[in-house]
């Protein structure tokens, strides 16, 4: 499995859509970001959010997307977190 990652909202937002993902966010708590859809999404209930209101929460949570290209798997990680 080849992991990439990735701070850029245009290759995240290309992936996710490529993918049948979407953004979102925990219902009352715009500042918990999610993707939705998708294969490997985890069955929660979101609300849908723009993508650029969910790009500023993921900066401001200092956050980075990890995702296989091949497999259509995903992970919000902390940007402090190092790649096993």
């Amino acid at each position: 499995m080849t992991n990439y990652e990735t701070t850029s909202l245009h290759v995240i937002r290309m992936w996710c859509e490529a993918n049948g993902y979407w953004p979102g966010h925990v219902p009352g708590d715009t500042s918990r970001i999610r993707v939705g859809g998708g294969t490997f999404a985890p069955p929660e209930e979101l609300e849908l959010m723009d993508w650029e209101d969910w790009h500023e929460q993921f900066s401001k949570r200092q956050l980075k997307f990890v995702y296989d290209p091949t497999q259509g798997w995903y992970d919000l990680q902390s940007r402090n977190v190092k790649p096993d």
